[in-house]
This record gives structure tokens, sequence and C-alpha cells, in this order.
């Protein structure tokens, strides 16, 4: 991919000078770089017209390596942020605002691992406005802190909820099977269902036996991940 040996190129003099000890172990650079393409590609929105993608991408890592990235934080956050440029004009993809990279720590991972969280953050021009207005009902909001880090359109008649990178929508989580959960549409109506999980599917922290119809509002929790369900 030549936007990714482009993005290599221009890291190598960050990474062989000032900061060559910094990276010898760990999470390297260009691994961040690859997973946020792997999050836009997976989180594409169908406009009328356009396709749009995620701008903001929050990147979290263990304590170790959040302190290692702390002194290269600022360069490695403009290199990814012109990654994101570049990947969505390579593919003809748009952006709802100015790309954003930023690092977070999270205490639950182990050195070596990291999450990347994509989300859409409108500029200050919306220019998404009227494209979201006319292609999803409804979507999900993934819930972090009390408040959506990434966001989720229920565009098709079927979505499916999973640890798997084929699903629909992608979940981190331990306690995520494989095909964990299925939202489907039954005319306006939208419905959740468990796929047969190991640790089962809750709504409004109740567990969902058969198809369970959603209402805005609700709240569907697997392992740990909260995802809110919202209607346009």
């Amino acid at each position: 991919m030549p936007i990714l040996r482009d993005f290599e190129r221009r890291l190598e003099g960050l990474v062989e000078g000032l900061f060559a000890k910094t990276f010898r172990s760990g999470v390297q650079p260009v691994e961040l770089g690859k997973r946020v393409l792997r999050e836009m590609d997976a989180n594409q929105t169908m406009g009328v017209r356009d396709v749009w993608v995620p701008n903001r991408y929050v990147i979290r890592l263990a304590p170790e390596d959040h302190a290692r990235f702390q002194q290269a934080a600022g360069r490695l956050s403009t290199e990814l942020q012109q990654l994101v440029t570049d990947g969505a004009a390579e593919r003809g993809w748009k952006l709802v605002g100015p790309p954003d990279v930023a690092f977070e720590l999270d205490e639950e991972l182990g050195r070596g691992e990291f999450r990347v969280v994509p989300s859409l953050v409108e500029g200050p021009d919306k220019p998404l406005t009227g494209e979201m207005e006319a292609v999803g009902k409804a979507f999900l909001y993934l819930i972090h802190k009390g408040q959506p880090a990434a966001t989720y359109p229920l565009d098709k008649p079927a979505i499916v909820l999973g640890r798997l990178s084929d699903s629909d929508v992608v979940v981190n989580d331990p306690g995520a099977s494989r095909h964990h959960a299925e939202i489907r549409v039954d005319g306006v109506r939208y419905l959740v269902r468990d796929l047969g999980s190991t640790n089962g599917t809750n709504v409004n922290e109740r567990p969902v036996t058969n198809e369970q119809e959603l209402t805005p509002g609700d709240r569907i929790t697997i392992g740990h991940t909260v995802l809110e369900f919202r209607r346009a």
C-alpha cells in the first residue's frame, strides 16, 4: 500500500533518531498506522453521493507503552493525521471534519496491546448533516466513561456484533464471542438477538432470551462493552 510505505518513510527519521531506543520494543508506530487504516475501512458510512469515514481516532495504550509514546506524541499524531487524510483520498472517501488522532492511557491493557476507537466528528461546516438525514435510520454509539466514543450506523438489513474482524460492529472485548449478537430491521422496528454467545447479551442489564425490540436510549451490553441504540 503506497500510502503506508510513505508513512513508514516519514517515520524513519523519528524512529532512528532521538526516539530510537524508545521504539526498540513494545508497540511500534507502523502498527498503529495499519490499525487506523483498518478501522477506517471497517467503519464506512454510505451517504447519498459519497462514502464517509471516521476522522477522529483515539489510540488507547497500556501504561508502559503510553509513557514511551508521550515523548513523541505530537509528531506521531501529526503523521497519523496525514495518513488518515491520504488513506481517505486514495480510496475516494470523505472525512466529515479535520483528521484528529489522540493517545489515551488504558490501564486494562498489557504491554504491546492497544485499541483504536474511531468516530465521526463534524467540522465547523458540518458537511454530513444532509447525508446522514437521508441515509441511516438508527445508530449504535459506543459508550466510554459515560460518553459516546464511536458511532456505528445501522444501515443494513442485519448487523452482526462480535469479536471477529468480519463483524459489522467489531467488539474488542474478551467477553465477546466471535459472532455475538445481531440487530435486524423488521419493518419500522429494530430487533436484537443473541447468536448463542458464551456470555450472553443484555439490554438495559437484562438478558436477551429471544428477539427484543430496541427503543431509543436502550443500552446493549456485551462483556464490559456498552452500546447505546438511538434513532435519527
